[in-house]
């Protein structure tokens, strides 16, 4: 009696396993174990580099800013090109307009993974972020950079913004002085060896007057 009442146990259990197994082949909406979970393990997990425009100076009377490039990277550090790209600058107040005017500029990455804004300029004085979002097949990474809109250029060194120029700028005018008086010291050499006969040149000859037998004078040749 327990052999065919444990057989038909077992008939039963297939049949449920079974059936659920169906069930969710045909209805994956239903809470069924999912077949793919190493596989969204292995998704790509983006990550945004900006390569410029972090903290950008923008002359708002030269009406020129610093054009924002970004690059976008995987888990792996390998670029991921065609990952949609969306620069979201504020909506009012200190700004960047893109080329259209607007505070939105969307592009892709190219085979490098890098995007960048084509156009922009800049509007009101004053700091802001520019938003900067990537996704690429359902993923998205966010990131900001920081910019600042001067007036003037001389409005932004007196701020400090131009510090950094300003110091490049002095370090090479400094490397140049001194190549100058080095140069100055040799040729000051160069000219005392050439005045002492050190250069083997020789000083012009003056002619000489000699008195002849009568009285009357006569000019040699330069001796």
């Amino acid at each position: 009696m327990r052999q065919p009442l444990l057989r038909s146990a077992r008939r039963g259990v297939l049949v449920v396993v079974l059936s659920v197994g169906l069930t969710c082949y045909f209805d994956p909406s239903l809470a069924c174990p999912s077949q793919n979970d190493t596989g969204n393990e292995n998704q790509l997990s983006l990550h945004i580099t900006v390569l410029q425009g972090e903290d950008g100076v923008n002359i708002l009377k030269s009406k020129m800013a610093v054009k924002p490039v970004v690059e976008v990277r995987d888990k792996n550090n390998l670029p991921v090109a065609g990952a949609a790209i969306t620069f979201l600058a504020p909506d009012s107040g200190p700004r960047v307009a893109f080329g259209h005017g607007g505070n939105t500029f969307m592009t892709t990455t190219d085979a490098n993974g890098r995007a960048v804004v084509s156009t922009s300029k800049p509007v009101g004085s004053g700091s802001f972020k520019i938003k900067v979002t990537a996704n690429s097949h359902g993923q998205v990474a966010t990131t900001s950079i920081a910019q600042t809109n001067y007036v003037t250029a001389a409005a932004a060194t007196a701020a400090g913004a131009g510090v950094g120029i300003g110091a490049t700028g002095a370090g090479i005018s400094a490397t140049a002085i001194a190549l100058i008086i080095v140069g100055v010291a040799v040729a000051v050499g160069v000219g005392v060896a050439v005045a002492k006969g050190g250069g083997g040149s020789k000083a012009p000859s003056i002619p000489t007057g000699t008195i002849g037998g009568g009285g009357t004078p006569t000019i040699g040749p330069p001796q």
